[in-house]
């Protein structure tokens, strides 16, 4: 199994980001030239055995000033430590600011939809009632734009940031090998929640919304964002709901939430409390890996 950042997909959304791909073997690493530094990489969910002796010589030959890697080894694997004390004995240290998340959530699709809906907590399986109740609607949609518009207003005054990397993303994955999900609001009598979407609802806007990746059977929750009226009336939590129907009827085997809270990694991952809270209602698995490293 291979994780999406080492896809020929990947690949391409990263160079058309400005970041230079070269492969050592079958991993895919990337590079950025800075100013008289030289070269930073990175190599995203890399697979062992480690080509050490290939990375080296690219260090050399590049120029490289920092190298990261981010092994795709969870700690069911017997030989966790084993490659730990290997990379460790070939000069890498551990990196306290991870690239790649550390820790994350499966869920197992091969389920029936009753069972995996069975094991979200009691409050998650309210709130998924809830937003039928408020009206929320789900759609699959191609309306790249208006989740823009969402997601910037949420990282405003610096949403702009997210709209070149969105459009790349989009152009690579779209329509094979991604999903967006958009949810609206519809009218419902005596709802006093709804009042507060009115505005989204004259205009046919969504109040929030999920783009998946697909790879390998696997279904990636990559990005989402909501509205603060989304959020009022639980619109995020219906959203994850669908998209784990959405990904099982793909044929998706597992649902990854792409990264939780570390407690490895406490100053790195203190942003991460609360929307780990808001992945763990959900049930599944959790999955650590072995940490990022650098050189």
């Amino acid at each position: 199994m291979k994780d999406i950042r080492q896809s020929p997909q990947f690949a391409r959304f990263m160079h058309d980001i400005g970041w230079q791909v070269e492969k050592i073997d079958s991993a895919f690493i990337y590079l950025r030239k800075f100013p008289i530094f030289g070269y930073f990489a990175k190599i995203p969910r890399i697979n062992p055995p480690f080509p050490f002796s290939d990375i080296n010589k690219l260090i050399k030959n590049k120029g490289i000033f920092q190298l990261k890697i981010a092994p795709f080894i969870k700690d069911t694997d017997r030989k966790f430590g084993i490659y730990k004390k290997q990379i460790l004995k070939n000069k890498f240290k551990i990196d306290m600011s991870p690239f790649n998340p550390t820790v994350d959530i499966y869920i197992d699709l091969t389920q029936k939809e009753d069972i995996i809906f069975s094991k979200f907590s009691s409050a998650k399986r309210r709130a998924v009632r809830r937003a039928i109740k408020n009206g929320i609607v789900i759609k699959e949609s191609d309306d790249l734009e208006s989740f823009i518009q969402i997601r910037k207003k949420q990282y405003f005054p610096a949403g702009f940031l997210v709209v070149s990397e969105m459009k790349k993303l989009w152009r690579n994955f779209y329509p094979k090998s991604a999903v967006l999900l958009l949810a609206y609001p519809t009218i419902q009598n005596n709802n006093k929640c709804q009042m507060q979407a009115i505005a989204s609802i004259c205009h046919n806007k969504p109040l929030a919304g999920i783009l998946l990746l697909f790879y390998e059977h696997v279904a990636y929750y990559w990005f989402a964002s909501a509205s603060k009226e989304g959020k009022k009336i639980f619109a995020p939590t219906l959203l994850v709901w669908e998209a784990l129907k959405v990904a099982k009827r793909r044929g998706c085997k597992i649902f990854a939430f792409e990264g939780i809270y570390d407690g490895r990694f406490p100053k790195a991952a203190e942003s991460w409390k609360g929307f780990t809270k808001f992945k763990e209602g959900f049930g599944g698995e959790k999955v650590i890996y072995l940490e990022n490293f650098k050189i």
